[in-house]
């Protein structure tokens, strides 16, 4: 009897146990964060400011999001976040301070909105100009703890086939279903991952915009197949990407889809 009731009460204590949350307030040891999407809950100190990472791969554009528990009225006791700041692997932090060569677009006030007048959410989107470790931070200036989420996407679409071979030519087209400008590259690679051609692509909220491998747009040589991809400045799910490659003299056309990595 005795031993059963000391199993009730080591098992009531772990139920009621507070979630035990380890973050990081020194740049030179991040918290690293997964870049597929997945949220991480915790809770942020008063008046603290932590340090995350993320490896990320040369040319892949990422969207990073903290974002308070309750985000939704006014009054409402949480996180004040304050910008958040990138930092490129080459960045040096003395004393986990320094210079960021890493540019950023902050974009929390843009559809799916997570700052606004009643919210504290931030985001910001980036692309990786070389491989490695990505640095961090952001701080809470609220004068009390407070729970919150945060995540990390790679925002890159790839297509996984196009091909000049044979008389064909290709199109890319973008439909931006957000509320803000994004700005992105479309790059096209050969099967071994060489740039054969790139292109910088400007979208308007709403608006859709095609770019094709013809002389007159990327000049893409004949004979040369491969993948694509298009990275960008905008939040998660921003752009919706299709591409396709015909033959008008045979009248045939191939459609071929793009894709997030993981698909979020």
């Amino acid at each position: 009897m005795a031993i059963r009731f000391a199993f009730l009460v080591v098992c009531a204590g772990a139920i009621l146990a507070p979630l035990v949350s380890a973050e990081s307030t020194d740049c030179t040891t991040p918290v690293l964060i997964v870049t597929d999407g997945r949220f991480t809950a915790s809770t942020f100190a008063q008046g603290a400011t932590y340090w995350y990472g993320i490896y990320a791969q040369g040319g892949h554009s990422y969207a990073v999001e903290f974002v308070p528990a309750a985000d939704n009225y006014l009054n409402a006791v949480t996180v004040q976040f304050g910008p958040i700041s990138v930092y490129g692997p080459t960045d040096t932090l003395p004393g986990c301070h320094g210079n960021s060569t890493v540019s950023v677009t902050q974009n929390s006030g843009y559809s799916p909105v997570l700052k606004n007048g009643n919210g504290t959410g931030r985001r910001v989107s980036f692309t990786a100009q070389r491989a490695g470790l990505h640095v961090i931070s952001i701080t809470n200036a609220t004068t009390g703890a407070s729970a919150y989420s945060f995540r990390a996407v790679d925002t890159t679409l790839f297509n996984p086939r196009w091909s000049a071979y044979g008389g064909y030519d290709n199109a890319w087209g973008f439909l931006n279903v957000s509320d803000m400008t994004i700005v992105g590259i479309l790059t096209v690679n050969d099967v071994n991952g060489h740039a054969v051609a790139s292109a910088q692509i400007t979208i308007l909220p709403g608006a859709e915009r095609f770019t094709y491998t013809t002389p007159s747009e990327m000049s893409v040589p004949r004979n040369v197949a491969g993948y694509a991809t298009f990275t960008h400045n905008g939040p998660p799910g921003s752009i919706i990407a299709d591409a396709y490659m015909q033959n008008l003299a045979v009248g045939v056309v191939f459609v071929s889809r793009f894709d997030t990595r993981g698909m979020q």
